[in-house]
């Protein structure tokens, strides 16, 4: 087999594999993601961008506001444009998110948490995916997208 008869993939990977110091911090940071010959694109860090370098800790329950839902979808709507096209050159598409991110998470995301002025912050871990990645999800089904989500 030839290499030009080999499938690509594309390894979208959330912001804090590359960059590590988006994530909040006291947060160890996502281990590292082996993407061999892949093709990689990093997705933008929503919580970042939303709510800035000196967050609080958040989770999924807090996060799942209209609002925040339609912020995570207009800004995956530009990269899943790419991803789309790329797919539709023959690429593979996968995806890696994080681990008990509220946002980015693939299989175990964070949620609790209570509301207004608590004295110490407490919070578990659940199966599911975090609100950034469910918008990417849905946005990539609805486009015909076939894709791998996986976390580290």
């Amino acid at each position: 087999m030839t290499m030009e008869s080999e499938k690509q993939t594309l390894v979208v990977v959330s912001h804090c594999h590359l960059n590590p110091s988006s994530r909040l911090l006291g947060i160890k940071p996502p281990s590292r993601i082996s993407t061999g010959d892949a093709n990689i694109m990093q997705l933008p860090c929503p919580e970042l961008i939303f709510f800035g370098a000196n967050r609080r800790e958040i989770t999924k329950d807090q996060l799942q506001h209209p609002s925040y839902r339609r912020f995570c979808h207009d800004l995956f709507v530009p990269f899943a444009d790419m991803i789309e096209e790329l797919y539709n050159k023959g690429m593979e598409i996968k995806i890696a998110g994080v681990r008990k991110s509220p946002s980015c998470a693939v299989k175990c995301t964070t949620v609790g948490g209570q509301k207004g002025k608590v004295s110490e912050f407490t919070h578990y871990h659940v199966a599911g995916k975090g609100v950034f990645f469910e918008e990417i999800e849905k946005e990539l089904f609805e486009r015909g997208v076939s894709f791998h989500m996986c976390e580290h």
